[in-house]
C-alpha cells in the first residue's frame, strides 16, 4: 500500500476541492477515497471501461465444479483449466465465513483474494446475509414468510441506539466482528455488494419485506458504519435484478458501481436480446451521467427441469448471449465487468450447477466441446480481459 507521504504529495500536486456534501469538485467522494489505491482503482475502472470488459466469477479459486471448496489449491480454477488464466474479477461472499467450517474456509479464501489482488486482479464480496431468526437469507420457506419478514423494518424504524434495538445491534455486530476485520486484513481495494437483487421478492431485504425507502436506509446504515470505522478501501456496488430499479437506489454518496444481475440473457421470457441491451444501456447511461462505473454483476444460464441448457442447448452462451450483447454499441461497451456465478457440484453426482466449462465437460456432455471452444473464443476475443492480461488497476 502507498505510504502516507505518497498520498500527501499526490494530494498536494493534484488537489481536490471538496463540497459540504462530501463530494469533490470532480465527483470523488471524500470518505471512499481517503485510500490512495482505492481512488486509483475507481479512476482506472472508469478508464478501462473504454477498452474492454473484464470477466469475473464468484469464488473462482476456492470453489470448483468437481472439487467443491478447495482448501489447498487456490492457484487453480475451472476458468484457468480451460483458458490458462483465472478471471479478472474474483468475488467472494461473507456467507461462507458464517457457515459451518467458515473459519477454516475464511483463512484460505482471504489468502486467495489477497494473492489474486497481488497478481493485479479485481476482488470483492457480496453478502447472502442469513437472518437472525430464520438462519436464511431467503424471505420465505415452504411458501411462508420466515420470522425475519420484518427485519429491515426493525433495523431502520426502531431506535437508532443499538442498545435499544436488537435488530440493529445484530447487524452492526456482524459488521464489527466479521466485515470490518476482513476488510482490514485484506488491506487492499475491494468491491462490496451488499443487499443485492432488492427489487426481487426472494431475499428478506427484498420487495415483499420492505419499502424502497426502508431498503435505502438499510444500505446507508452499512456504508455509514463502515466509513465511521475508517474502512476506506471499499468501492460500493448496487445491483438490482433485471430492472434498473432506481427507486431503491441509495444515493450517489453511497454507490460507486451501478450494476445489474441478469440471468438467462436473450433466452428467458422477458429477457430478449433487445430487452437486455436496453437494460445495459440504461445502467451504462446512468453511470456516465453520475460519474459511476457500470457492471453486469451476475449472469449465467441455469438448468431447467433438470436439463442443463448450458451446454446442451446453448453451448455458445458466452460469445453469443453475453459478449455479443455487450458489444452492441458504445453504451453497452461501457460495461466494466461481467460476472459469472460459481460452479459447484456439491453432491458430487453431476447434479450441481455450472456456468462455465470445467475440466471433463467434454466427456460429460454432448455439446461439451462446443462450450469449451466457445469459452476459449470468449477468452481470446480482444475485447475481453482475464487476469493474465489486465492493465494496471491500482496504479497512476
Amino acid at each position: 500500500m502507498k505510504s502516507f507521504l505518497t498520498f500527501f504529495l499526490f494530494g498536494c500536486l493534484f488537489p481536490f476541492t471538496f463540497s459540504l456534501h462530501g463530494i469533490a469538485g470532480n465527483g470523488v467522494k471524500i470518505d471512499s477515497f481517503k485510500n490512495y489505491e482505492t481512488r486509483m482503482l475507481y479512476r482506472n475502472l472508469k478508464k478501462f471501461s473504454d477498452e474492454g470488459v473484464m470477466f469475473g466469477m464468484a469464488n473462482p479459486t476456492t470453489i470448483s465444479y468437481k472439487g467443491g471448496p478447495k482448501n489447498n489449491d487456490i492457484k487453480q480454477s475451472d476458468c484457468k483449466d480451460i483458458t490458462g488464466s483465472h478471471p479478472a474479477f474474483h468475488e467472494s461472499d461473507f456467507m461462507w465465513y458464517q457457515d459451518s467450517g467458515g473459519k477454516s474456509f475464511m483463512k484460505t479464501d482471504i489468502q486467495a483474494l489477497q494473492e489474486a489482488c497481488e497478481r493485479g486482479a479485481l476482488i470483492g464480496y457480496c453478502w447472502h446475509l442469513r437472518g437472525p431468526e430464520s438462519g436464511s437469507f431467503y424471505a420465505k420457506k415452504d411458501g411462508d414468510f420466515t420470522r425475519d419478514k420484518d427485519l429491515v423494518k426493525s433495523i431502520v424504524n426502531g431506535p437508532s441506539d443499538r442498545s435499544q434495538n436488537a435488530s440493529l445491534d445484530w447487524l452492526l455486530s456482524l459488521l464489527d466482528n466479521l466485515v470490518i476485520p476482513v476488510f482490514q486484513e485484506i488491506n487492499s481495494p475491494v468491491l462490496f455488494r451488499p443487499f443485492h437483487e432488492m427489487n426481487g421478492n426472494w431475499f428478506w431485504w427484498g420487495s415483499d419485506n420492505c419499502t424502497p425507502q426502508e431498503y435505502q436506509q438499510l444500505y446507508r446504515i452499512v456504508v455509514d458504519y463502515l466509513r465511521k470505522n475508517e474502512i476506506y478501501n471499499v468501492l460500493y456496488v448496487w445491483s438490482p435484478d433485471t430492472k434498473a430499479a432506481f427507486e431503491y437506489y441509495p444515493g450517489h454518496d453511497y454507490v460507486d458501481i451501478v450494476g445489474m444481475d441478469i440471468y438467462e440473457p436473450c433466452i428467458a421470457k422477458g429477457k430478449s436480446r433487445e430487452k437486455v441491451v436496453s437494460l445495459l444501456r440504461e445502467i451504462s447511461r446512468f453511470a456516465q451521467e453520475h460519474d459511476k462505473v457500470a457492471a453486469w454483476t451476475e449472469t449465467g444460464l441455469r438448468k431447467k427441469n433438470g436439463v442443463f441448457l448450458y451446454p446442451e442447448v446453448y453451448p455458445e452462451f458466452w460469445t453469443q448471449n453475453v459478449l455479443d450483447v455487450i458489444q452492441t454499441d458504445s453504451l453497452t461497451q461501457k460495461i466494466a465487468y461481467v460476472m459469472s456465478w460459481y460452479s459447484a457440484d456439491w453432491q458430487n453426482d453431476g447434479s450441481g450447477q455450472f456456468y462455465i466449462p470445467y475440466e471433463g465437460i467434454i466427456t460429460d456432455y454432448t455439446n461439451g466441446k462446443k462450450a469449451v471452444d466457445d469459452f476459449i473464443e470468449f477468452y481470446r476475443d480482444p475485447f475481453t480481459f482475464f487476469e493474465d492480461r489486465l492493465p494496471g488497476l491500482y496504479a497512476e
